[in-house]
């Protein structure tokens, strides 16, 4: 397995390790429902150094994006990040990502950790003329905190103006000991934070002064397994759950980030799946009952199956069981009330809005 430039770092605090795809990373330090709670009303400290991280650049690299991705990149300018996904030829998903607009011509993409060397043998697939792609990956510690005290936390630290101001979905870079810090005002908890990325030579030193300035404030070092149930209540897309090779953005309630006019690859079903509508729905749910949904528990509705939950689980601060869903569209709507199926047995769940937990930065 790898290992991030922080492994020793969570095995000192005895962290419960497991492989996650490819990496060996900390599930929990001291458990999950805590390190939820902790992040929600304070603070979180996570390492996510296994996600990819790639440098698109050069005259053509506007051309090559627009090529791959349904987001429109007139949004962007230096300092400006958003949330997008390359789709293939029948609307799924190869994967999810954020694109950072470094300069022009410049990008920095972030990928999932799972799908690092798929993402990469598909932009290479796909390079065009006056492009670079360069992977910085295994150079790169990713390291996010999350929570309400989070800016007091990284402002000491970090002392830049620059770093107070960021709005959210913009980023910044900022010297460190010899070495440039990009911080973003973006994560993945649906709590008000940043993400820094730092040369894995720093990855320590960050880690360990954001814990000593997090001290006053209860900062927690946050697993994997918070991670999920965080992102969960967030109502954040999970690739290989709310995404895939087979789910469409569209399908997955994520319409708005097919805008483009450009002619990209899988352009032609995403546009008429969101002018006329797609054959599933991604919907959320709420259990009526003490029950737990996980993904694939199938979702009836009058005794008939019309889909599946992509994920589920206890949501910590919300204090029940709560899911999302892939239906066939148009079968339920909000305010219905369908049954989950756990271990053979129907329990009754309610569909509610989305999401569960709104941001609150």
């Amino acid at each position: 397995m790898k290992k991030t430039a922080l492994y020793d770092q969570h095995i000192a605090r005895e962290a419960k390790m497991v492989e996650f795809a490819g990496w060996a990373m900390p599930l929990l330090y001291n458990s999950i429902i805590d390190e939820h709670q902790d992040t929600r009303y304070y603070a979180g400290l996570f390492d996510v150094s296994h996600m990819g991280e790639v440098i698109v650049r050069g005259p053509g690299a506007e051309n090559f994006l627009e090529g791959l991705i349904p987001t429109s990149l007139e949004k962007l300018y230096p300092g400006k990040s958003m949330y997008t996904c390359f789709p293939n030829e029948k609307g799924g998903v190869i994967d999810d990502l954020f694109v950072f607009m470094r300069d022009e011509h410049d990008y920095y993409l972030v990928v999932n950790a799972g799908t690092t060397d798929k993402d990469l043998k598909w932009m290479h697939d796909h390079k065009i003329d006056n492009v670079e792609i360069i992977d910085v990956s295994e150079q790169t510690t990713k390291i996010d905190i999350q929570g309400p005290r989070a800016k007091e936390i990284c402002l000491d630290i970090l002392q830049f103006d620059q770093i107070a101001d960021l709005k959210r979905f913009h980023f910044t870079t900022v010297p460190y000991k010899g070495t440039t810090v990009m911080v973003s005002q973006t994560g993945y908890t649906g709590e008000f934070g940043y993400e820094i990325f730092v040369d894995n030579s720093q990855a320590v030193n960050m880690w360990l002064a954001l814990i000593i300035a997090g001290l006053p404030f209860k900062l927690a070092t946050v697993g994997l397994g918070a991670r999920d149930t965080l992102r969960l209540e967030a109502c954040y897309s999970l690739y290989g759950h709310e995404l895939s090779d087979t789910i469409t953005p569209v399908e997955a309630g994520l319409g708005w980030l097919v805008n483009s006019e450009k002619n990209y690859i899988g352009s032609d079903v995403l546009k008429k799946q969101k002018t006329e509508g797609a054959p599933r729905t991604l919907i959320t749910l709420e259990m009526l009952e003490k029950s737990i949904p996980r993904e694939g528990c199938r979702i009836e509705s009058d005794c008939r199956v019309i889909g599946e939950v992509t994920s589920g689980g206890f949501a910590p601060y919300l204090k029940r069981g709560i899911a999302m869903a892939l239906v066939e569209t148009g079968e339920v709507s909000i305010g219905d009330e369908i049954d989950v199926v756990i271990r053979e047995k129907r329990m009754p769940a309610k569909v509610v809005k989305r999401p569960f937990y709104k941001y609150q930065g």
